[in-house]
């Protein structure tokens, strides 16, 4: 590996590392102020390089993340995998270039602890969620599972009365941008679902709206179309006729996309009709949760609900998107007070 000059003054050296699916030789390429530089550089990565291909688990997380991106290849969707890359760059900064070999739950641990504060509960466990799987793939003896995160807190939604949410329904309904927020309350639709929806997608004469497709940001931050979450987020829903009569004033185009607005948009509106109402901000995935909430007021099985929202774990649904309404909790304790009331009067 000699290091070669380049007319701007600094020093070049290619490294080859392997070939690629077409046989074709894939060469790192390292350059430097000087000679002497540029061949270290080289000659570390050469030697590294060597390591992993002895044993995968020598990768530094960072590489090991990469990895097992390329490793999933086509099975993860575009936002999956731009979700992976942004932990890669902003999280735990101080374990990311240590070997996974030599990474300890107290090393971990560490990392976790100087996120909490400065970063959402949930955001946390999504980084140690994609850790864990990824250290337990190339380094299986390095046991992460003692990582203690930070209780999550509740959403704004879940302080929410029915009350608050009646008023928030028919503040919406009176809204010219009311129908992918009503798709998003009253039918539980995730925004990439309704920014995928075209006016083909409603059955006007059976009131039915088909969900297959979702949109998301893939790894370039550009919005691509791709297949719904999961196999069961693919489903059909009947349409109130409050929310159908809309959708027939508004009706365009088969090919035109229902939500005119970028998602950033419908967000910014949303709080604004939050604030007429004055509750405090939604985001539109709260009106998600609202919806499951709404279904477990009205005391609907598990199973149509699920099938509705498109859930395919019930504790999905369960523990994260279903809440009791504050104002109708005093109403649940008068009727369990009344039955040991009326039990003692006998």
């Amino acid at each position: 590996m000699k290091a070669k000059k380049l007319p701007s003054g600094s020093w070049n050296v290619q490294v080859f590392v392997g070939y690629d699916q077409n046989g074709k030789k894939i060469r790192k390429s390292f350059t430097a102020p000087t000679k002497k530089e540029a061949e270290y550089l080289a000659a570390s990565f050469k030697a590294h390089h060597q390591e992993v291909t002895r044993d995968s688990s020598a990768m530094t997380l960072s590489e090991a993340i990469d990895k097992y991106i390329e490793f999933k290849g086509a099975t993860l969707s575009p936002s999956t995998i731009r979700g992976y890359n942004y932990i890669k760059k902003k999280a735990f900064p101080s374990i990311m270039n240590i070997k996974i070999n030599k990474l300890t739950a107290h090393k971990v641990q560490a990392a976790v602890n100087k996120e909490i504060g400065t970063k959402k509960p949930k955001t946390i466990k999504n980084e140690i969620v994609l850790i864990r799987t990824v250290v337990k793939m190339y380094a299986p003896s390095v046991n992460l599972s003692d990582i203690s995160l930070p209780q999550p807190k509740k959403y704004i939604a879940q302080e929410l009365s029915l009350e608050q949410v009646k008023l928030l329904l028919s503040e919406i309904v009176k809204d010219e941008q009311a129908i992918p927020l009503l798709i998003a309350m009253c039918l539980g639709l995730r925004i990439s679902e309704i920014t995928a929806l075209r006016w083909s997608d409603y059955d006007t004469d059976n009131m039915v709206l088909s969900v297959d497709k979702a949109i998301v940001r893939d790894i370039t931050n550009a919005m691509v179309q791709k297949g719904t979450k999961s196999e069961e987020s693919e489903r059909t829903i009947v349409v109130p006729p409050f929310l159908h009569k809309l959708m027939v004033r508004n009706a365009q185009k088969p090919s035109d996309h229902i939500m005119t607005k970028s998602q950033s948009a419908v967000r910014e509106h949303l709080k604004k009709i939050c604030d007429n109402v004055g509750i405090p901000h939604l985001r539109v995935h709260d009106l998600r949760h609202i919806n499951a909430s709404v279904m477990l007021y009205l005391n609907i099985p598990a199973k149509y609900a699920m099938e509705r929202g498109g859930w395919s774990d019930i504790k999905t649904m369960d523990k994260i998107y279903q809440f009791t309404f504050k104002d109708q909790k005093r109403v649940v304790d008068d009727r369990i007070n009344d039955f040991f009331s009326q039990a003692v009067d006998l």
